[in-house]
């Protein structure tokens, strides 16, 4: 009975850990997209932007486990990896990058590419391809060859994430001198569960970041979501679960027309699930700009606002990725993200037409000006961009 008793309280305490350990995950995900989406957004304010959070953490915690010293702590902290060594860092990462490609509508390519006179180790090649999915090669780096090794870098992420990401890897980043480089493409676009009437999308006014009103192709639906009126925000919010039921869309709308910046603001330092506070099922008439959005970049600079530094320099210490006897460096890191919103679902809307809701106690959320959205699964954010401007492919 005591032995029991004992096992009992054992399980409850292991499942009471993996939950804790679960939610700061989640929260230093959701930290780290604020993060990094303030220090891309803020130089891209009337541009359409996505970037991944999640993917870009899972790529660093396998650079991590091929890091040492300086360079191991800077990605630890920086990323946010939370506890453990390398072998802990990988093992969770790993899985949670395994949990989102689950569902075939996210396609995320994670690869490695080092000078050909360099060598990997063992275990991290294990590590990289066992645990991470993740295509790690040596390459002809040196002009004239750099066009070639290039090309065939882009086309192997643009084969992984079903030909969405493309150019990645732009030549004149490889030369004499490059000893690594990581390439992170990443893609979402799923089915709804709930429709967008497609006889409805017609073409509605849109403020840009700049100002100016263009025409856009706005799609309708009238469903009952998650809604809120978040003061500290001054936006709306609503959220739009796709038919994987772990995933959703929450867009946040500020209230002013000019509002991006402010909105972009008060996010900065902010979990933003937990700024959203609790949210309510309401019947919300939607309108919503089709989009279409990729967005690519170097993260050497918006890294160095996290405190990640060494790893680009002549100081990085990669020791447990390259088998060598001096410590070498990663050049750069390349990341390029897709997501791509349009009408197709399960569930019709539950109205037909606008008229009919007229007199209905619905909420409204016209997005005809700039607004953020961020893509989650479960508790944690997985993508998270803006549309300020319009582009739809």
């Amino acid at each position: 009975m005591a032995l029991c008793l004992l096992l009992s309280l054992t399980i409850v305490v292991c499942c009471q850990a993996s939950t804790t350990s679960s939610l700061d995950a989640s929260v230093d995900r959701n930290l780290l997209a604020a993060q990094l989406y303030n220090a891309v957004g803020a130089e891209h304010l009337n541009e359409n932007i996505v970037i991944s959070p999640a993917a870009i953490q899972t790529s660093m915690a396998l650079a991590f486990y091929g890091a040492k010293g300086q360079t191991a702590i800077e990605l630890k902290e920086g990323m946010r990896l939370g506890i453990g060594d390398g072998d802990q860092v990988a093992q969770r990462f790993g899985s949670y990058q395994q949990s989102l490609t689950r569902d075939n509508n996210l396609r995320l390519a994670n690869n490695i590419y080092i000078n050909e006179n360099l060598e990997f180790k063992g275990a991290f090649r294990d590590v990289a391809q066992r645990q991470f999915d993740s295509n790690i090669d040596k390459l002809d780096f040196h002009p004239p060859y750099n066009k070639r090794t290039a090309d065939g870098i882009n086309r192997a992420i643009a084969t992984k994430t079903n030909d969405q990401i493309k150019d990645i890897l732009k030549p004149e980043l490889l030369n004499d001198r490059t000893e690594g480089v990581i390439v992170n493409g990443v893609t979402y676009s799923a089915p709804w569960q709930k429709a967008f009437k497609l006889d409805k999308t017609e073409r509605r006014s849109f403020r840009t970041g700049n100002g100016q009103s263009v025409q856009v192709e706005t799609m309708w639906t009238l469903q009952h979501f998650n809604y809120a009126e978040v003061r500290s925000l001054d936006a709306k919010v609503v959220e739009l679960p796709y038919q994987n039921s772990e995933f959703s869309m929450l867009l946040v709308l500020p209230n002013r027309k000019d509002g991006l910046r402010a909105l972009q603001q008060s996010l900065s330092g902010k979990n933003l699930l937990s700024e959203l506070g609790e949210m309510s099922q309401q019947k919300v008439e939607v309108q919503l700009p089709k989009f279409s959005v990729t967005f690519g970049l170097s993260l050497e600079q918006p890294f160095k606002q996290l405190g990640i530094t060494t790893m680009f320099s002549r100081s990085g210490d990669f020791g447990n990725m390259y088998r060598m006897f001096v410590s070498h460096f990663i050049n750069s890191v390349e990341h390029k993200a897709h997501v791509e919103v349009s009408e197709a679902g399960l569930e019709q809307p539950i109205e037909s037409g606008v008229l009919k809701s007229l007199f209905s106690r619905n909420k409204k959320f016209e997005a005809d000006h700039p607004f953020v959205f961020a893509i989650k699964h479960k508790d944690s954010i997985v993508f998270m961009g803006h549309i300020a401007n319009y582009a739809y492919v």
